[in-house]
């Protein structure tokens, strides 16, 4: 039995004992040095036979009516010194699961309050809730929820799926994103020195294409520069060449003061209204070439 609670309905009808689970969750009345006088207990079902009066609030002991007493004194809800008391009873009742609370004037005997479990709500005379104290409708709205069922918590928690983990943590896709990302690769472009001049003086975006007459473009140009080095190699050596034809040109003539053919490489490119006869040979013309 519990030492905070004195029981004093024996000739009552409700003269049963509170619930253990209502004495449990009424434990912290001890914090508050309160001493629980019950004149109204515990009583039978309805369907179970024997002596009940009332609602199914006191059935098997979930509801108690009682006194309150604090240093021996009997406390009551309309001493304005005891108030604060009662409002903290009913506080600190539904945050340990406590759910009915009934006071008031024109209820019950005055001092008195019903606590016990059952649906959640407060009320006064004639058992309604309109007829509920202020002071008592203020302290149960005021108050955080009653403690939760702690096994069906440890059943739920146990059925409870785990959560998916997540396929990267935000810290790996920040530095993630902090890693520096690699450039995507520009579009090869065939366009040469002169196309692009062409396109920055003009605006224009004109494209060298892959293929020309079905041939790739990258033979073309491979081809070009094969050309190209030829006639460097040609004009390179003009020179030399013509160095050669006139010394065979001198020795066939005896070595007469005559001016030989000289020959010059398409590297010049000079138009044909530049070119000067540089005289004859045997008969010929000479010209550059």
């Amino acid at each position: 039995m519990a030492n905070f609670i004195t029981y004093r309905n024996q000739g009552a009808t409700r003269n049963r004992p509170l619930d253990e689970d209502l004495i449990k969750r009424l434990a912290y009345l001890q914090d508050l040095g309160i001493q629980m006088e019950v004149f109204s207990g515990g009583q039978p079902g309805k369907d179970e036979g024997g002596a009940r009066v009332g609602s199914t609030r006191h059935d098997h002991g979930h509801a108690a009516d009682a006194f309150f007493y604090k240093d021996g004194r009997k406390l009551d809800w309309a001493n304005e010194q005891d108030r604060p008391i009662f409002e903290e009873i009913v506080r600190r009742g539904k945050q340990a699961g406590v759910t009915g609370f009934g006071a008031g004037d024109g209820y019950m005997q005055a001092g008195s309050m019903h606590i016990g479990m059952g649906n959640p709500g407060v009320w006064g005379a004639g058992g309604k809730g309109d007829n509920a104290p202020d002071w008592l409708r203020a302290a149960y709205n005021g108050a955080a929820g009653g403690k939760p069922d702690v096994v069906a918590e440890v059943v739920a928690a146990a059925n409870k799926p785990e959560p998916a983990s997540p396929q990267m943590p935000i810290l790996g896709q920040a530095q993630a994103s902090a890693q520096p990302q690699p450039k995507p690769e520009e579009p090869k472009s065939n366009n040469g020195i002169l196309v692009q001049a062409f396109n920055k003086l003009t605006g224009s975006n004109v494209q060298v294409p892959d293929k020309i007459f079905g041939a790739e473009i990258d033979d073309i140009n491979k081809g070009f520069a094969g050309l190209g080095d030829f006639a460097k190699t040609i004009t390179e050596n003009d020179q030399s060449i013509n160095n050669q034809i006139q010394a065979s040109a001198r020795a066939a003539s005896g070595n007469r003061n005559v001016t030989p053919v000289e020959l010059q490489m398409l590297s010049s490119f000079q138009p044909m209204s530049k070119k000067k006869r540089k005289g004859a040979l045997s008969g010929l013309g000479g010209y550059f070439v």
